[in-house]
């Protein structure tokens, strides 16, 4: 874009510049909010906060270029070798991380107020109250150009490819294919639990 299209668009939308501007500014300090608390993150160019952006845990929590954060989004981790990865030109409004290995996000996607963990957090197992009761910890991959809508939930090992879109209040398990239309609000039983 040149520099007189710019200008013109500044002339006629200064209210846009300045909001725009100041999304910038935030996502500068929290860049460097993080660096002083050595908190492990790592963005390309012209990151926007809108709203606020909670980073937390040991891993590391990588952003490429021109991504938006509006509402208040949580890329969480819970070891020092897991990884949330946000590609270029994504837009996150609200959306909670849990991460324990790695979440991966393709470029230019649109993630809602939804939740999306890596993690059981704790075991599905009968012997849940047991300190040596396993949890289920798979990495989890959306593909680019995914519209994640809100109050989705997408579970651990799940991948969904590129294109595709995600309703409203939809739970994701396990493979999608690309260009796909997913939805479901009907609860089922999955399995039993064994005894």
């Amino acid at each position: 874009m040149s520099v007189a299209v710019t200008l013109r668009a500044a002339i006629r939308s200064p209210f846009k510049v300045l909001t725009v501007s100041r999304a910038l500014l935030k996502g500068q300090l929290c860049r460097l909010s993080c660096r002083l608390r050595g908190v492990r993150f790592e963005c390309g160019r012209n990151l926007r906060v809108y709203g606020k952006l909670s980073i937390v845990g040991p891993g590391l929590v990588r952003f490429g270029d021109d991504v938006v954060v509006d509402m208040v989004v949580t890329p969480w981790t819970y070891d020092s070798d897991a990884t949330i990865e946000v590609g270029h030109g994504t837009y996150l409004n609200g959306t909670q991380f849990g991460c324990a290995r790695h979440i991966a996000i393709g470029a230019r996607s649109i993630l809602a107020r939804a939740s999306i963990m890596d993690t059981n957090f704790h075991s599905t197992a009968v012997d849940r109250h047991e300190s040596g009761a396993s949890v289920k910890v798979a990495p989890v991959l959306i593909g680019s150009n995914v519209w994640v809508a809100a109050n989705v939930g997408i579970l651990p090992g799940t991948s969904i490819g590129d294109n595709s879109v995600v309703g409203f209040g939809a739970v994701c398990s396990g493979s999608y294919p690309a260009n796909a239309l997913i939805a479901t609000a009907r609860a089922t039983v999955v399995r039993q639990l064994d005894e």
